[in-house]
């Protein structure tokens, strides 16, 4: 019987439920296992070990917590494991911390369970503090969560106790840690190995640990015989595989080329769930797609022409003509269900809808009578942005503006934004990733990589993301969370364009397997192939 699970973006959706594709590099990796050629989908009918996976991208390295994005974590975290975990409700799961306290508003003592890594050894308290602490000291993007931890005055108490002091309140912290970026890995590993983020130093806690790794090709991971829970992973291979091109992996899912395929074409998951012996799998994520503005690059360093580009673009045409009915338009600046929702802000802001004369007004009230010419940057293989890019571009040229669309890959285009050369506006993702609006917030805060894609550094915004993200009761929080956000909409940087949905091509001979709402890091350690 077909699975194709309905979208419900009304009411109570996801109810408590409260950055985007990994660049390639060239080269082979491999751990203590030595590797081979890639292993073949079983035919019908034929016993496997292997569990065999599609994703939509290359992670580019084995280094967790490098890159900010979910691609990425689909495939580092059959490696690497947080101290906790979110169910699809939102709930905290003690994970690698068995237990924890707040000994006040800026001490959370962590417990550890008793964990060794891949390689055997044991997981210890220093190796936590050390994982943690190394976000900051390399300035990864995973530093967003942990912005607010005093790794001066943290400590390691025993050699399973950890002391986090943050800097202020942190009531969502636990949550925060739950973050794939912040999974627990071998100082051992990485002092001995000099490093190797593509070899000795891919030790970590995970159900998986490495065999192979074929840039721009495949993932080739086998059980980690000291996993600490009993009697997984299931399957005791996981291959993955790495197809840019979504139609490609469309294909690939009716002709059923592997286990499971996460996001094929989100045009075709009519077509694919009609196929015997395979469904489609859809759940909401907590990940709303915006319209990035870089307010530090002329002409939209000045307020009135980032106004005329909200009268410029037609948000519910273009996402009904890119994705339909899958997810839903932004209506609010963080998705339904998160807190620090309403569902009334994006009508104050950006309903009066697409008015490309009234968007001609402000341009020449801003002193561009004759128009501009933006870029925006999309990336390659991305089918759904560049529909969108496209639109975009269709729509902008009656309102004066003319506007370049420039395809990228990942890596480049991360790097083109993180350097501020020449970076007009650009289509990106940001995630809710505790269910609370703070997770995306600190995301925009300075010394976070994403803050690269507005540059608002405007003081008072800043000043409220602090304080919202410190107050401990809920409630409270959540009324400060909206005045941030109010605040951040009011600045027109970004336009939220699109609230998230995810969906898999999955075998019905595969059991146990469930995307996962938070980070998108969709685990396989359950999931059973009969």
């Amino acid at each position: 019987m077909k699975k194709l699970l309905a979208l419900a973006l009304a009411g109570a959706m996801l109810l408590s439920l409260a950055a985007c594709g990994g660049g390639e590099s060239s080269g082979t990796a491999s751990g203590a296992a030595s590797g081979g050629t890639a292993a073949e989908a079983p035919a019908e009918g034929e016993a496997t070990d292997t569990l065999h996976v599609i994703l939509p991208r290359d992670p580019g390295t084995l280094e967790n917590g490098k890159i900010d994005d979910q691609w990425y974590y689909q495939s580092l975290t059959q490696i690497y494991e947080p101290l906790f975990r979110l169910d699809s409700d939102g709930n905290l799961i003690n994970w690698l911390a068995e237990s924890h306290e707040f000994e006040d508003d800026t001490h959370l003592v962590l417990h550890l369970r008793d964990v060794k890594f891949s390689d055997g050894t044991q997981m210890t308290a220093e190796d936590v503090l050390w994982s943690l602490k190394r976000n900051q000291d390399e300035t990864l993007p995973s530093i967003s969560q942990i912005m607010d931890v005093d790794f001066e005055q943290s400590e390691v108490i025993d050699e399973k106790t950890v002391r986090l002091v943050t800097t202020k309140a942190a009531p969502t912290l636990p949550y925060r840690l739950a973050y794939p970026g912040l999974g627990v890995t071998s100082k051992a590993a990485y002092d001995a190995s000099g490093g190797d983020w593509l070899g000795g130093a891919v030790v970590g806690t995970g159900p998986y640990k490495l065999v192979e790794y074929v840039a721009g090709d495949r993932l080739e991971l086998t059980a980690n015989e000291n996993y600490w829970r009993e009697g997984e992973p299931y399957m005791k291979n996981l291959q993955l595989r790495f197809i840019l091109d979504d139609t490609t992996r469309s294909t690939e899912s009716r002709a059923m080329g592997a286990d499971i395929i996460v996001a094929p074409n989100q045009r075709e998951l009519e077509s694919i769930d009609a196929v015997d012996g395979v469904h489609v799998d859809q759940v909401l994520s907590s990940n709303t797609v915006y319209l990035m503005l870089n307010s530090k690059q002329a002409p939209l360093d000045n307020p009135t022409v980032r106004e005329a580009v909200t009268y410029a673009v037609n948000i519910p045409q273009t996402v009904q003509l890119v994705y339909g009915d899958f997810g839903s338009p932004g209506s609010g600046m963080v998705a339904p269900g998160i807190l620090g929702y309403d569902e009334t802000m994006f009508e104050s802001h950006f309903g009066h809808g697409y008015d490309p004369e009234k968007a001609k007004e402000l341009l020449a009230e801003a002193g561009y009578p004759d128009g501009i010419t933006l870029e925006i940057l999309v990336e390659t293989g991305d089918t759904a942005r560049n529909e969108m890019a496209e639109a975009f571009q269709a729509q902008m040229a009656p309102a004066g503006i003319t506007l370049n669309i420039t395809q990228l890959e990942n890596v480049v285009l991360y790097d083109r934004v993180n350097n501020s050369q020449d970076y007009y506006m650009s289509l990106y993702g940001l995630t809710c990733s505790d269910f609370e609006a703070d997770s995306m917030l600190n995301q925009l805060l300075p010394g976070s990589s994403s803050i690269k894609y507005t540059n608002f550094d405007d003081p008072t915004f800043l000043e409220l993301i602090e304080e919202s993200g410190s107050v401990m009761d809920r409630t409270e929080r959540e009324a400060a969370y909206k005045e941030a956000l109010n605040y951040l909409a009011e600045a027109n940087v970004m336009i939220p364009v699109w609230h998230k949905a995810l969906a898999c091509a999955v075998k019905d001979n595969v059991e146990g397997f469930e995307m996962s709402r938070a980070f998108e890091e969709h685990e396989f350690r359950d999931v059973k192939v009969n």
